[in-house]
């Protein structure tokens, strides 16, 4: 048969029926006429170990000798054509075909068969049902991943929009004065003057949300651009999980905590947190592999996501020197020459000025006490959703320790010194009593990549594991929160913003830290016992919730704070003013910069004597001279009537406490009149012939003493006040109370100044009038 085989004389036709302990067949397969002419000479058949095969009509051939999981069957065909034959193959195996030699058994073939179909063979195969299922779940696995990250973007981008105004300042104006600037075609520029800044990835990737216009569509743009960024941290943690080894299951729950943290919350404002904080994760998981396995495409990739989150957070500098002391540790510094060479250029342009607003930096840095150093460590802690921080720390010591591959091992040590890196700065970086949760965010993807790995492990040291839950709770029991949070202390953290509410509806600072160490504490037994039961799911879940809960909080103080801002400094809305103007400060960093944020015309900054100037970027320096103008200034101005009352001769707008003006020069100025109340005694300065006018009611019957006059001035009554005189004279009440700290005496509305050319008989006239 061989012979005839070889000669191609005799055409094989044969019909195979695969048998197996399910006989269903699920389908049949048409083979193509390129797959036919694979079948020109021999064909080889290829089955799973234990596959029963029947030639019909013929004996039964015995099962598959192979390895465990395969057997073969070989038979020969020696021209193209054959009649129809079906295949079918037991569930759960898999059979192939493919070009071989040809071995015969004795009763694999008994005669030869007449050729009857030269056109077609047709082979029916039954559909791999296990390969099927697993390709499912694959599928369902990437659907969830996809449909975690589009609940976070229309979670961020929905609670975002909530905010009526930036109020993170000067960050917040910075970043969009950059953008706004690059969106218009010119250099990177606050204020009309080049900026040195150095972080401007989030400048240029949202230049072009201020296409659009409208300064609140500008803002709401770049929000949503923002949100979309930064929940693509889990799609980073996901692939460094599962690079890393980790289980579906662990990778996933890496994820969900990855963007359920607080700090996510942070897409909201206009700060470059929402793209450093996924490129963070993206280069800590490229900088494994690059440590791993140091090709020189590794090391790229690395050096590409390190270098962008460098680009749009110059702190994130700090994972250049940990890959680096990573290297070191591992004993690798040799096969990563390009790294090394990208870390010297850095350091070699950084040296040239490269820094630019981030000069001073360094000097920033001072040494804290212990106290400083644990208060940021147990914010950073609840900020990871508390019940996770265990398994999370225990993995990455793990994967430092007792890796199970080389790449877990490199994870591990650039973990380790990456994490180390961002936590000084957080502790080290800025004033001693604050919180800087928002400088030591990058820790929590990397605890929740930590937590993967132990989960993935089986939970081991279930002693170990328990230990560090219960120092937990005797920490979550011992130390309150309230004060941490307490008079604008929770200002670079999100986690205590969210304490903060808490506490607003608990009634009381105490009785609301209270509440959160009472769940910190129920969560530190529930992580007692989950080692023992390996709970991931049970684990994860809480830990997310932890972190909703927390960021519901925070954003829901974020958004109340934010209105009651506008409403303070814009009650009348943005673009209030036409035309170009000068802002005058008196000091109010908010006030003058949600000025600049909400105007288009917001073009020059002067500060008045006295005033701080809100960031370091152009701002000039005027006061008023003895003619009562504005030295340096011309056109139109924004007075800020916060310190005192300016009076221009020719006043336009108000919103909140600044006042628009045709001129920069002034009738006359009320020293001590701000937010409608007059402190206990100033001055008041009339520099033109006219008129000033204003009204004053008391809030109990006082005397008031202005320009050697004593004045009576009656209970809840209106009195007005006309001055008809210029130069400077003082003023003082006979009593005061306090207006939180400020001292005042008495309301005033805001003086009116009119020219005149006579103040009658006498040259001067102070009179009044009571309703």
């Amino acid at each position: 048969m061989i012979d005839r085989a070889r000669a191609g004389t005799l055409g094989v036709l044969a019909r195979l029926v695969v048998l197996g302990t399910r006989s269903r067949a699920l389908g049949l397969v048409q083979l193509t006429t390129a797959v036919r002419q694979v079948l020109v000479g021999r064909l080889q058949l290829r089955g799973p170990a234990r596959t029963l095969v029947r030639v019909r009509g013929e004996e039964r051939v015995e099962d598959l000798p192979a390895r465990p999981d395969r057997g073969h069957l070989f038979v020969d065909a020696a021209e193209p054509g054959g009649a129809l034959g079906q295949l079918g193959v037991e569930r759960r195996q898999v059979l192939q075909l493919a070009p071989g030699p040809v071995v015969h058994g004795a009763d694999c073939l008994k005669r030869p068969w007449v050729r009857a179909d030269a056109s077609s063979v047709e082979i029916g195969l039954s559909v791999p049902v296990r390969r099927a299922a697993v390709l499912d779940r694959d599928a369902a696995w990437k659907l969830a991943l996809g449909g975690l990250v589009a609940v976070s973007v229309v979670a961020r981008t929905w609670a975002a929009w909530l905010r009526a105004t930036p109020n993170y300042f000067p960050d917040e104006s910075i970043y969009t004065a950059l953008s706004r600037s690059i969106a218009h075609g010119h250099l990177p520029a606050v204020r009309g003057h080049v900026a040195h800044f150095p972080a401007l990835l989030q400048p240029i990737v949202t230049a072009p949300a201020w296409w659009f216009g409208s300064l609140e569509t500008g803002y709401r743009v770049t929000q949503a651009i923002q949100s979309v960024a930064i929940s693509t941290a889990a799609l980073a943690v996901w692939w460094a999980a599962r690079r890393l080894g980790v289980g579906r299951t662990a990778a996933f729950a890496a994820a969900a905590l990855t963007i359920a943290v607080p700090d996510v919350g942070y897409s909201g404002w206009l700060l470059s947190e929402s793209f450093a904080y996924p490129l963070f994760v993206a280069a800590v998981g490229a900088g494994a592999v690059a440590l791993a396995q140091p090709t020189r495409r590794a090391q790229a990739t690395f050096l590409a996501f390190a270098l962008l989150a460098c680009f749009a957070r110059v702190q994130l500098a700090v994972l250049l020197l940990a890959y680096l002391a990573a290297a070191i540790l591992l004993r690798r510094v040799r096969a990563q020459r390009l790294v090394v060479g990208g870390i010297a250029g850095a350091v070699l342009v950084a040296l040239a000025g490269g820094l630019g607003y981030y000069r001073q930096a360094p000097a920033a840095f001072h040494l804290v006490s212990p106290a400083a150093v644990g208060r940021n460590a147990l914010v950073l802690a609840y900020a990871a959703g508390w019940i996770v921080v265990p398994a999370g720390l225990l993995g990455l010591a793990a994967a430092l320790r007792r890796p199970r591959s080389e790449l877990e091992r490199a994870f591990g040590a650039l973990a380790v010194t990456a994490g180390l890196g961002v936590f000084v700065e957080t502790a080290f970086y800025g004033f001693s009593d604050l919180t800087y949760e928002r400088y030591g965010c990058y820790l929590l993807p990397l605890l929740f990549l930590g937590f993967a790995l132990h989960a993935d492990r089986g939970w081991p040291r279930g002693r170990a594991h328990a230990s560090l839950a219960a120092a937990l709770f005797l920490v979550s029991s011992l130390v309150p929160l309230s004060g941490w949070a307490a008079a604008g202390r929770n200002t670079h953290s999100l986690f205590l913003t969210g304490v903060l509410k808490v506490e607003s509806l608990a009634g009381s600072a105490g009785e609301g830290a209270l509440f959160v160490a009472a769940v910190a504490a129920l969560l530190s037994l529930v992580s007692m016992v989950a080692a023992w039961g390996r709970a991931t799911v049970t684990v994860a879940v809480l830990g997310a919730a932890f972190c909703v809960a927390a960021s519901v909080f925070a954003t829901s103080f974020d958004v109340q704070n934010s209105r009651n801002v506008k409403a303070s400094f814009l009650p009348a809305g943005a673009d209030w003013f036409k035309g170009d103007a000068t802002i005058v400060s008196a000091g109010s960093r908010t006030s003058v910069l949600e000025q600049f944020f909400w105007n288009h015309g917001a073009v020059r900054l002067a500060l008045l004597p006295g005033a701080a100037a809100p960031d370091v970027f152009a701002a000039g320096r005027t006061q008023v001279t003895a003619a009562g103008a504005l030295s340096g200034l011309h056109g139109q101005v924004v007075l800020d009537e916060s310190a005192a009352a300016l009076v221009p001769t020719e006043p336009g707008r108000f919103n909140g406490p600044f006042l628009s003006a045709q001129s920069a020069q002034l009738g006359a100025r009320v020293g001590g009149l701000a937010d409608g109340w007059l402190s206990p005694a100033g001055r008041i300065q009339v520099f033109r012939p006219g008129t000033l006018a204003f009204t004053i009611t008391a809030p109990e019957a006082m005397t008031l003493r202005i320009a050697g006059r004593r004045m009576h001035i009656g209970t809840q009554t209106p009195t007005h006040v006309y001055l008809c005189v210029t130069g400077s004279f003082g003023y003082a009440f006979s009593s005061h109370g306090y207006l939180g700290f400020r001292p005042v005496s008495a309301q005033a509305s805001f003086p009116t100044w009119v020219p005149t050319r006579s103040c009658g008989s006498g040259g001067g006239r102070i009179r009044t009038s009571a309703d």
